[in-house]
Order: C-alpha cells, then structure tokens, then sequence
C-alpha cells in the first residue's frame, strides 16, 4: 500500500512538471544551443549562495530566462539564442550585481562569468547605516532556514524562544519542543550532535549566539536517521572577519531570571580562534491543578488537588576552539564544550482524598521538590580536504566524543491537615529518590563528495557509533526511628545500557535542465544490550536496517518551485524506556519500562510549492507521516488503587495534512510572517484488550508583524494558537499566546537594546484529559504570564565593510571575452 502511495506521489509529480512546461518554439526558427554559466558568492563571507537568482533580460529589459544557483552556488542556463543580453544576480538582503554586454554568436557559445560576488544590502548615507533584512524565514529544497536575527521576540532567551514562532514546530507552555506534531526529533549543532537531547539541547542554547535554524522534515541518507519527525540543526554565529571581534549580551527579567553570554572571535590568514560562554538563572512560576477519578465495584474514589507549579533552569558552559588553515585546501579545527545544568521543579498542593459511598475522608498537604543537576562535555576533531578550490570535491573526517554526568533528586512530603489545610497529625509519606546517570558516546566518521559532470554530485561515508550509559536508581523511605531515610529494595536498582551503531550512506544528485533529483541510502547495523542487576540474563537487540531517501525539485521561469521527497525514519527507545523495574513517582503512580521494546519506523512523504514575488514568497506543502510500532504509554489502575504506568509497542499513527507559509514584505517598514498547517491525525490499535482506534484534526497558527520606525528602532507582535489534540488515553486542549517586544540600536549600532514582554494577555494555558475503563484524571495548567525582559548586546568590532554599489543598490559591471 505504502509503495502505491510513492508511485501515486511521483505520478503526480510528473504529471505537474510535464503541464507546466514553457510552450514549444517553432521548429523553422533559427536556434541555438548557447550555454551562460558562473558562480555566485557572498562577497564577505566568501561562501557559496545557495538559491540565488539568476536572470537574462534582453536590452530591451524583456525577460529571456533564468535560475537559480545549486548547493555550491554555481548556475547554467542552456539554449540561448544569439544576441547581446545583461544578466542581474540577486539574493533576498543582498545588493543586485548585473553584468552588461554580454554577447553569444558563433565564436561564443558558451560564456563563463566565473564568479560573482553580492554584497549585503548595506549603504552608508551621512551617519545612517540602512541595512536590507533577510526574510526570517526562507524555503529551500529539502529545509527551512530561520534567520535568528529577525526575530527581537527572541532576544535574551533561547533556542526554544525562536522556535515559538517558526512554522512546522510546536512549543508547549514547558517550553516542549514538537516537530509537525511529534516530540521524536533529533538536534544538531552545526551538524554534530548535541550532548543532550531533543527539548533539553534547545534550552541550554542562548538565542543571541545563534546564526539561523534549520528545520529538516526529511533529511537525506547522509544524516542520522533517529528522530520521527526530524531534523532541528543549529547553526552557531562564525564571525569571518580578519582580527578580533565579538558580541556580549545580558538580560534580566521580572521575577528571578537572569541571562548572559559572551562569544570572541580572532581570526588570521592562517588561524581562526573562538570562544564563548554563557550563564542563565531562571525560575517560572505557575499553578495547577487536578481532579482524578478512580472505579472499583460500586466505589469511587476521587483524590482532588490544587497548588503552585514552578519550574526553573540554571548554569553556565565555555566552548572554544581553534581552525588550522594547513594549506588553502586542508583545514584542521579542534573545538570542545564543557557545562553545568540545572532544572527543577516543584510545589506545595492541597489533595483531598475521598470516596463515595463514604469510608474514606483525607485531607492532606504535599510538598514535591526535583531537580536535576549535572555536567556535560564534548570534544570535536574535524579534518577537512578539499580536491578543488570551490571545495565541490572535497574529504571530510570527524571524531567526537562527549560525556554528561547528571543526578537527579525528587523528595516528597505530604502529611495530614484538617479540612481547612492545617497541619493536624504525620506524615503520609516521606520518600527521597536519586536517579544517577553517566553516558558515553563516541562517534566517527568520514565523508566523501566528489563532483560527477557539471552539475551532478556523489556522495558516501562511513560512521560508527558507540554510546554507554550507566543508571543508578535508589529510592528511600523515612524512618522515624533512625529519623532519617532507608533505603528500600524494592524500588532500587541499577543498568548498564549498551549500544553500537556502524551505518554506511551514499547519496547521488543531479539535474536535468530546471529539473533536480537526489536519491540515497542508507544501511545500519544496531547491536543493543541491557544489563540489569536483577536480571539473570541481559536483554539484547541485533537488527539491520535500510533507510532510502528521495528529493525531486522542478524550477519553472516564474519563479514556482515544486518538490516532493520522502524519506524512511527510526525512533530508538532510550534506557528509561527499557528499565524494567519500578520507579516510584508518588504514591498514587508507578512507573516502569519494557526491556523487549522495539523502535519506531516511520515513512514520511512531503510534496511542496514555493512561489517568489520580489521579497516575498508563498508555500505551501502536504505532508503524509506513517509510524509503526508505536511506543505508546499505558496506564493501569492496580487492585491496590495505585496507577502504573508501562510502554508497549502496541500501536500504529497516521498523520496528513498541510502547511501555508507566506513571508510578505508589504513595504519598507511592514513585514508579515505567517503560517497555518492542518493535519488529521489518527491512532490505531489496542490497549489493555480495548480498541483505542481515535482521531482528531489539528491546526495552528501563526502570525509574526514587524513595524519599523526607523532603520534604529522596530516593534515586533507575535501571535500564536495550537488547536486540540488526541492521544492513545486522552486528549489535550487548545491554547493561545503572544508576545510583544521593542528593540532600539543606539551608538551606531554597537549596543542594542530589546524590551519584550511575554504572554501578553495570559492565556498560555492549557488542559490534558486521561481515561481508561476504571479512572479518568483531569489536569489543569497555567503558567506564569506578562514577563518583563530587558536585554542589552554589545558588539566589539563587529561591523560590515561597506562593498560599495550605485545609489539604487545596484552593482554594475560590462563582460568581454576576458571576464569582468
């Protein structure tokens, strides 16, 4: 069914390309087979423009064709007629280039402009510096970019901050991070792996050091295929500039939140050095409160609480290192990263415990305190070659290791009160848990790219993983008699988790005309082995698997981009999820794992359609996710009245909808970003012997205004809604929220200062629903609402050199046979 489906998607595909295509010209006319090629770089940074715009007007200024430039910013244009033409080299935030007098006959068919350099759209008038900004959000063949710098909601907080108001990702009032749905997504920083995962990497990422975000919905063979959802790739700023340069930020916020960091660069023809650190203290405060029903025979029990729910995060990290320019083609680069975290949570409730018919009547005070607390480092060796100057050929080798040590502490006190919340007699419980959990992980690999003609490309590369992971559980009860804590066996244990991964990839992409392809494989071997002190035998795992990708793409001359991919995913359960023995939550809930559980495939399908206008684009894609063997979470009301909890590969789900995107700069002080996705999602299976077979449609939606007084000063309003949902024993409702922030660049520039507040009108709550066939539990959330920050960046000799260019930013230049 699922290969129906591809060949139905390529057909269609096909289909869309063939309809499209221009007129056919008069077979009598004269013709000619003329070729333009060259190459498009950013004149400061050097690097190869990906997606620029290449277009042939006639001297009368018709329109004759156009392109736009590949990975490695190159562009051909065939099938050219004789006769003299200009040619305008444009990207969104950069000043156009056109070359003039370009003239094809018979002595020149095929014309080289070689390479042509864009400056950024930047013009010194008197004292006023007047900068072109990028979109911040641009649309490419196989990800979405989002320019960091665009976004001021965004200042003086984190990764999770920019990803509030970025299509195809949800953010939860946890700050929970959700790709198109799914929290199975895998994080890369520059495009290595992060020490922590998922949520926890984008938390510890300060905003203000970041260059952009890329969103990768299905990413090709030569990436890791974890993740359901995905890839979120975090691009680090690289000043290149020659000499020392750098950026100091600080922010401060309403009710204990605190935030700083620090990035320097020096850099020299033979050396680039760079280091960075940062440090945030914040806390978040909030309430909550639930309602839980329990069945038994013709008994109900109900357990009510209500109180604060505060969570918070602290600690600081260095990160530095060094790149070796061996020669013009070799570079050598050693970088590491060393940090602390924090994150807790806790709060004091009131529970009322009863049951009807009446033989139970409690009422209680509980005090819950978490945190978890560690360290984490990697290291990082990359070794680069490249065959050719523009680096289309090139060898690429990496070693990383990285290490993170953490504890994690819960307490719980709940002791009896009166009707009124007084302290009347002891304690109910009196429980102390530590979780500790040391993890290795080593990774190398090497990477192969080598141009085939003159537009395709190869690809291939080797990669071993290998990742152990030590975890000690040890629960506690209080004595009063020793008055102190005991440890209890029954709770406490111990794992060791082993894991070793070799996967091989190769990849092929070439084009015919404005019709582009990328096929690729990959193969992986897993062997995984559980060791528990408990079990007389260690659970193991040895599978092979393949994962094949592909990425079509069709350029029409009206600036109308269609793509279609489809890649094969895989979601590895980690050492909670198998630790079979049980973890003590509170005294109403219970937690184990599954030893036995399997991974997560999914079969994800895209077709999407961008279309240009000037500054502004239009997009829309269709998306059809498949996931088998899911990991789905079981809840199980015990005879003992106590709520365990256990994972199953038990079901199956099924999401397919669509996303809008449209990015319009209306005028020069107006921008607009908004985007509106759909999609119906649907779970099939059993649990517990009952069918859970469920459905629902959701949406959210976006809207991101940007006002620009002056080129000093802008005013930024983000609006934001996420609809309901359902899950495989409960549902979630909708919540809403925007954020309003003011940023003003004073002394040229160097120090900017952003006033944001966040969650406007407070309406970031939200609701989640449980049920089975004997319980049902209702959980209400609100989060801390209006939070002042104020943040202040500073730059050190960090300014852009002025490319010069006419006064209409236009940068104008004649060809003759021996270049421009």
């Amino acid at each position: 069914m699922q290969v129906k489906k591809a060949i139905f998607a390529l057909l269609v595909f096909f289909n869309f390309a063939v309809v499209a295509q221009p007129p056919m010209q008069d077979e009598n006319a004269p013709r000619a087979r003329s070729t333009i090629m060259g190459k498009i770089i950013d004149a400061e940074t050097r690097q190869n423009m990906e997606y620029a715009n290449v277009s042939i007007f006639a001297q009368d200024s018709s329109l004759i064709s156009g392109s736009i430039t590949n990975a490695d910013g190159e562009f051909m244009i065939d099938h050219i007629d004789y006769g003299t033409y200009y040619i305008e080299a444009n990207f969104i935030g950069f000043n156009k280039t056109r070359i003039n007098n370009i003239e094809i006959n018979k002595e020149h068919k095929e014309i080289d402009l070689g390479t042509i350099e864009l400056s950024p759209s930047t013009q010194e008038i008197g004292t006023v510096n007047v900068v072109a900004d990028r979109s911040r959000v641009e649309y490419k063949i196989d990800k979405k970019v989002i320019n960091v710098s665009q976004d001021i909601n965004a200042a003086g907080g984190t990764a999770v901050d920019v990803l509030e108001n970025t299509p195809s990702v949800e953010v939860d009032i946890e700050g929970n991070v959700s790709l198109r749905g799914s929290s199975s997504f895998t994080v890369l920083i520059d495009g290595k792996p992060s020490v922590l995962e998922g949520s926890d990497a984008l938390r510890q990422l300060p905003a203000s050091v970041i260059e952009n975000i890329e969103i990768i919905t299905n990413p090709s063979a030569k990436y890791d295929p974890d993740g359901m959802a995905g890839i979120i790739n975090i691009v680090m700023k690289k000043n290149v500039l020659s000499g020392f340069n750098g950026i100091v930020n600080a922010m401060i916020g309403t009710r204990d939140k605190y935030r700083s960091d620090l990035t320097l660069n020096y850099r020299t023809s033979k050396t680039n050095l760079f280091f960075g650190a940062d440090f945030s203290d914040e806390t978040f405060y909030g309430s909550g409160n639930s309602e839980r029903e329990t069945y038994k025979g013709d008994t109900t029990t109900y357990l009510i609480s209500d109180g604060t729910r505060d969570f918070g995060r602290d600690g600081y990290r260095f990160k530095g290192g060094l790149d070796i320019y061996l020669t013009d083609l070799s570079t050598l680069t050693f970088s590491g990263t060393y940090g602390e975290y924090g994150r807790k949570s806790g709060g004091e409730s009131t529970l009322h415990e009863f049951t009807l018919p009446a033989s139970t009547d409690v009422y209680s005070i509980e005090i819950e305190d978490s945190k978890r607390e560690g360290t984490y480092f990697n290291t990082n060796i990359n070794f680069q070659q490249k065959f050719n100057e523009d680096g289309t050929h090139k060898l690429d080798a990496l070693f990383y290791y990285s290490n993170s040590v953490g504890d994690d502490y819960e307490f719980e006190d709940e002791y009896y009160t009166n009707s009124d919340f007084v302290q009347t007699g002891g304690y109910l419980a009196r429980i102390k848990t530590l979780e500790t959990e040391d993890e290795d992980e080593y990774r190398m690999e090497l990477d192969y790219t080598k141009p085939v003609g003159s537009e395709g490309r190869f690809e291939a590369g080797f990669q071993s993983r290998i990742d152990r992971e030590f975890e000690d559980y040890s629960f506690n009860d209080w004595d009063n008699d020793a008055n102190d804590y005991i440890d209890n066996p029954q709770f406490s244990s111990s794992q060791h988790f082993k894991r070793d991964i070799l996967a091989g990839y190769s990849t092929f992409a070439n084009n015919f005309g404005n019709f582009k392809y990328q096929l690729g494989l990959r193969g992986e071997y897993t062997n995984r082995s559980i060791e528990h002190e408990k079990s007389s035998e260690p659970a193991k795992l040895n599978r092979f698997d393949l994962f094949p990708t592909v990425h079509f793409s069709y350029e029409f001359l009206n600036k109308l981009q269609l793509m279609t991919s489809y890649s094969r995913r895989i979601d590895r359960p980690g050492g909670r999820d198998l630790d079979p023995f049980p973890n003590y939550y509170n005294r109403y809930t219970i937690r184990y794992g599954n030893p036995e559980l399997n991974p997560e495939y999914t079969d994800s399908y895209e077709l999407g359609v961008m279309k240009s206008y000037g500054k502004s684009f239009i997009s829309l894609e269709g998306f059809y996710r498949v996931t088998n063997n899911l990991i789905t979470q079981v809840t199980e009301l015990g005879d003992d009245g106590i709520f365990y909890i256990n994972t199953e590969n038990l079901n199956n789900d099924y999401s397919l909808g669509s996303e809008i995107m449209g990015n319009l700069s209306i005028n020069d002080w107006l921008i607009l970003n908004s985007s509106f996705s759909i999609y119906q999602y649907r779970i099939k299976g059993e649990i517990l012997g009952e069918s859970i077979n469920r459905e629902s449609t959701n949406y959210t939606g976006r809207l991101n205004t940007t006002i620009k007084f002056s080129p000093d000063s802008r005013l930024q309003m983000t609006g934001y809604y996420r609809g309901p949902s359902v899950s495989a024993q409960g549902e979630r409702s909708s919540f809403f929220f925007t954020n309003l922030s003011y940023r003003q660049d004073l002394l040229k520039k160097k120090l900017t200062a952003t006033l944001s507040l966040r969650d406007v009108f407070g309406t970031m709550n939200y609701e989640r629903t449980s049920s089975g066939v004997d319980f049902k539990d209702v959980y209400k959330r609100e989060r801390e609402s209006q939070v002042f920050t104020l943040t202040l960046s500073y730059k050190i000799n960090n300014f852009k050199m002025d490319k010069g260019g006419g006064g209409d930013g236009v940068r104008e230049m004649d060809y003759d046979d021996g270049g421009f």
